[in-house]
Order: C-alpha cells, then structure tokens, then sequence
C-alpha cells in the first residue's frame, strides 16, 4: 500500500483519514489545482481480484452520476502501477459516530433535520438505482454547517454482491445496522434494508444508544435485529413527540413491507425545514381524523390501483400481442435480472425473446438457468448462461469490429473504361485489390515472461510472442500470469506496420489472515493493523519477507515469514490453549545437573528436571545453578513437545 507522502499520478497523499474493507482513505493534495481531496486506495489484493475490478469500475461510473447534495463527489477513478484509487470530495468535519461518542443524544430539532438531509441523498441515489447497503454512523459526515454527507456510498454494495468478498472482509464491518433481511442473505437487500439502517441511525440521535446491547457479540446483535421486539427511543430518553417515536419504529420494522414504501415517503412525513413545532406535529399512521386515511385504506386504495393496472396491462398487452420471456409456464417463479453492457444499447434477448435494450434494471425474468445473448451493431455478439434466483447482475463488455474494407476505389477502378495498353503491359497486370494489405503485428514481451496473451478475446501463446495478422483497428491486449496482477491495454493496429507492448507486470499480493483467541492487537512489520480483535484480521502485503505478531493479555506470538505472489498466508493462535514441556539441564558432557532453577519470565516455576504447563506464545525461559553461566531462551511455544528442554550449562569461570 502507498504511505504518506507518497505521489499516486498527481495526487499527493498527506494522512490518513480512514480505513475500511477496501482500503485506506487519504487526505491528499491535487497538485495540478492545488486543491484538497480525498483518496481511497483499493486494497491491493482486491485490486489483482478480475471480478471485483470488473465491478468496482462500473459502480465507479453510476457512482459518478450522484451529483447531489449530501452524497460525497467521485471526481476520478485512476488505475496505476502503484495501486487502483478513486478521487473523491474532501469534507472538512466529524463523522456522526464521532458527534454521538462526544455528545451523546441529540436534541429531537437535530436529529430530525439531520435524518431530513440522510433520506434526501438516500432518495437521489435510490432513483438513481444505487444502493448504499452499510449506513452508519461513520459513513455519514457532519461539516460546520451541520450538514450531513454520507461518504462510501454503494462501494459497500461492490464487497457484499460477492460471497467470497464478504467472507473475507465482514470484519471491517458492523453488523449493528443490518436490516433483519440482510443479517438472513446479502441477496435480499434492498432499498428497504438501507431506510432500516436509516431507522437505526434516527434512534442512536434520539436515544443516544441502539435499540440493543451494541456490546454484545456479533451472533447477539443478529439475533435482537432479527427477533426481539425494539422499544421506543423514548424508552431511553425524554422529551421525544410520540409521533417521532411512531416514525422511528415504522422505519425499523422487522418486515419490510410495513416500511415506508421509499426514502420519498418517509421524507414526506417529516415536518420541513420551515416546521419549528415539532411536539405538535403528527404522523398520519392511524386515521385518526376525518381526513385522513388510514394505512390499511391507503393499502387498499393502492392494491385496487395495482389491480386496475394489471388488469389494463394485461388487455394491452394481449391486443398487441407483446412477447413473453417465458413461454414454459406462467406461474413459474420469476426473479429479476439486471443487465448492464459497456457500450449501452445493445439488445437484449432470454432464451431467444426480447427483453429491451441496456441498461435494463430489474426486469422480471423466470427463475433458473437463462440463456442470454447481447447483440448489438458494430459489436461482436455475446451469448452466455446465467443462473437467476431472486435477484441476479449481469455485466459485459462488447467488443467493437474492425470497420469493413473501403471498396469504393476498387469499385471505380473497374467501373471505368479500359486504358489503353502501354509499354507492353496490359491493363490485367495491375495488382488486384485483394493484394493490399490491411493487417498489422503486434510484438508482446513481458517482465517476468511467459504470460499468457489473449488479442481482442483471442488467445495467442505466451510471452514473448510477436503475432501477425492481426485486423486493423483498434485492439485489446490483455496478460495474465497466475503470481501477478493482469495487465490490459488497448493499441490501434495500423496495416502493415508493428505495434510493441512490453509491460511490467506488477505482483499479485500476498493475503495474510491473523487471528488471536482471545481478542488480540495485530503487529504486521511493526505496525499495529487493529486492537483488541475478535476476529480475524485481513491484510495485503507485497511479496517479501514481513514480520507478524498477535499480542493477548494471555501471551505473545511472533514470526517472520517469506512471502510469495498471490500467496495466501493464515494463522490462528489460541493462547487459551496450554503446551505440557519438560525443562532439564546438564553439562556439556552429557552429565544431568539437578536443582538448577528454572523461570519464566520474571517468575519462578521451579527445578530441573522440571515439567511445565505454558500457554500458547511466545516464552523467555532461563535456567541458572551456582557454579555454572546461567543459559537464556526465548522460545515460541505452540504445539506439545515430546523431547524435553535441555539447558547445556558450563561452569562458570569463578565458580560462581
């Protein structure tokens, strides 16, 4: 990982603000405009993951769009040598969680005003079919202004839309402010699951703590969130409007259905800005008053209204005879497909029907295993299967063909009259057009070699290779070698001409996973990573040779290991756990000494021979008896030993 003071393109990085399961944020300088902003650089080891990368640069992009107030900017997504880092808006201020550790609850005109401007972003990137799905407390920045900007928003969504990548990063997390449906499956959140954390966040401003034990274990936290009933943040603090207490609760529902339907509604009822009564203020969620409806009649009205356009759908849809996705069954179970392409535009068809054209959110789809093809002019088509249940994503990148060959020449060239013959050479001597030569090569050396190479999705070989034939035009070289990074980029091949690419390719990380039991600090080359962790802690280091530490109140462990490209390192250590070792001493002839003194540590634990019971760790273990050089060990101590100790003592020199 970069460190402070370093350049990453033009950016230069200044200090540390943050880390989370992607990696670290910097307060950095753009020293083109000299101008503050922020950088987060991409853990290393998600940035050589193919998926995540593929990911992580198409939520970049909708990210980019969520020009609103209250949601932090993206300015730039640079991918270097060094690392793979976005350029974000600078927020001078506090985050919440840091306002509530100092504060603790809020007064209720605060909190509503700040939930006020929370839902307002929330809305503008819900309509802008983002989701942030980690809202928090230390997501949500407060400037001087007391204006509130929420910061990471949907690159949490990148991590936890893969399986692989939550396990691996859950700890960078919390799960205080899970929606019940995401503590159950990632794969039912939805815009729900963020007014929930919403919810969560409106009580920690009113009560000044959560609903639960928020110090409890993470299977305890699940549990409250899922089953047990929440009490009213009046429970915990006075002076909170009963219709505040009704909002709160509507938007921690356990069932999601009886949340507000969107971000809007429940902005809609919260008393505006210009609103300075808010005791007085009311919650239409029990009809009380004449008009007024109730939730169940609005619910009836709204499931009429529903029927009445399904029923209008339907009669269109049967005189125009649109086509269905699924001709199987119409009562088989139906998901929802997203279906997104770089370029956008291009057809989309399921199992040979069409479905519109990309980008196509959350069309209903029969569950199960679809084939998909994307078509689209200019492009080379794509067919594959995906495998929809509930929710499923799809991205592809198109690949542009080669413009057709200029005929129009050769088209005139025979269209016209016949010369008449000169010098002897007839007018059939001329070179057909055939014989033009419209394609190119493209030589590819790598350091380190023999990486493989795919020409525009065409495998080659291995590096070095020069390839010939290739069509003019654009072309998209990609190098793959299992213990580095891959390496893409894409060059214009002119006909007859050669194109050279010799990149170095950077090394795959090295993944380290320590964890202490009980919660322990972890040291990696002297730095501490985390304290006092409960579970594992999950780090990227370059290949090399890297010293690691676990540190307990029961004992310490160390080691310094080589570690290689890509390499996955993983260590647990369970210092409750005790190791039975005998100690003995004996001279350098072999002859036992008896009654020598053994300690460990700064304490005595008896006389050779001697049998000791030593947690798991790091031991100093000293030997010493009058007339001998007393003999100092310090040894790591982490499975049974069947061969004793053997302390070698000599005689001292005076006797001692």
């Amino acid at each position: 990982m970069p460190e402070v003071g370093d350049t990453l393109d033009s950016y230069r990085l200044d200090a540390v603000i943050g880390r989370g399961g992607m990696g670290t944020v910097y307060r950095a300088t753009d020293l083109a405009l000299e101008k503050t902003v922020a950088v987060k650089v991409i853990a290393p080891h998600l940035a050589s993951d193919d998926a995540f990368v593929a990911r992580f640069r198409e939520e970049a992009k909708a990210l980019a769009r969520l020009d609103a107030t209250g949601i932090v900017g993206i300015h730039a997504m640079r991918e270097t040598d060094a690392a793979m880092f976005l350029v974000m808006e600078y927020v001078e201020g506090p985050s919440l969680e840091t306002v509530l550790q100092r504060n603790g609850a809020l007064p209720p005109d605060e909190a509503i005003s700040l939930t006020r401007q929370i839902l307002q972003a929330v809305q503008h990137a819900h309509d802008a079919d983002v989701l942030h799905r980690d809202l928090k407390p230390s997501n949500i920045l407060i400037a001087s202004d007391e204006l509130a900007t929420i910061t990471d928003f949907g690159l949490a969504k990148i991590v936890t839309s893969d399986s692989k990548l939550t396990s691996t990063h859950q700890r960078m997390g919390t799960v205080a402010y899970m929606s019940p449906e995401q503590v159950r499956g990632l794969h039912n959140v939805n815009a729900a699951s963020d007014l929930f954390s919403v919810g969560l966040i409106t009580y920690e401003m009113l009560a000044g703590r959560l609903p639960y034990d928020a110090s409890a274990s993470e299977y305890a936290i699940q549990r409250a969130i899922v089953e047990e009933p929440f009490p009213p943040p009046s429970t915990y603090a006075s002076g909170i409007p009963p219709w505040l207490d009704a909002f709160v609760m509507q938007l921690i529902a356990k069932d999601p259905g009886k949340r507000p339907r969107s971000a809007r509604e429940a902005l809609s009822q919260l008393p505006g800005p210009e609103d300075d009564d808010f005791d007085s203020f009311s919650l239409s969620l029990d009809g009380a008053g004449s008009d007024t409806m109730s939730l169940s009649q609005w619910g009836a009205l709204a499931a009429a209204g529903v029927l009445l356009l399904a029923i209008a759908f339907l009669g269109v849809r049967s005189a125009l005879q649109m086509p269905s996705v699924s001709s199987a069954s119409d009562a088989a179970p139906l998901s929802t497909l997203s279906v997104m392409t770089e370029p956008d535009g291009a057809a989309v068809f399921i199992n040979g029907d069409s479905l519109g054209r990309t980008p196509l959110r959350a069309a209903m789809v029969p569950s199960g295993s679809l084939g998909v093809r994307l078509s689209k002019a200019g492009h080379r088509p794509v067919d594959t299967t995906v495998v929809v249940q509930s929710t499923e994503r799809l991205t592809a990148s198109l690949v542009a063909l080669p413009p057709p060959p200029d005929t129009s020449a050769a088209l005139a060239e025979n269209t016209t009259d016949p010369a008449p013959e000169t010098a002897g050479v007839p007018p059939s001597s001329s070179a057909p057009a055939d014989d033009v030569v419209r394609t190119g090569v493209v030589s590819i050396r790598s350091r380190p070699s023999e990486a493989s190479v795919t020409v525009s999705d065409r495998s080659v070989g291995l590096t070095p290779i020069t390839v010939d034939g290739i069509e003019v035009g654009t072309q998209q070289i990609t190098l793959r070698r299992n213990d580095h990074r891959p390496f893409q980029t894409t060059v214009q091949v002119v006909a007859g001409d050669t194109v050279v690419v010799a990149p170095s390719l950077v090394p795959r990380p090295a993944v380290v996973t320590l964890r202490a039991i009980p919660a322990g600090d972890v040291v990696i080359n002297g730095e501490e990573r985390a304290r006092d962790a409960s579970t594992a802690v999950v780090d990227s280091l370059m290949p090399g040779t890297h010293d690691l530490a676990l540190v307990s109140d029961l004992g310490r462990w160390e080691k310094t290991v080589q570690l290689d490209p890509g390499e996955r390192y993983q260590h647990v250590v369970d210092f409750s756990k005790t190791i039975n070792v005998a100690v003995m001493a004996r001279a350098p002839d072999g002859t036992p000494i008896p009654n020598a003194v053994v300690q460990v540590g700064d304490s005595t634990a008896g006389y050779t021979p001697q049998r000791l019971r030593l947690h798991v760790g790091q031991h100093t273990i000293r030997v010493s008896k009058a007339g001998y050089a007393p003999l100092t060990r310090t040894l790591m101590m982490e499975t049974s030993r069947e061969e004793p100790l053997v302390f070698e003592l000599t005689a001292s020199e005076d006797g001692s």
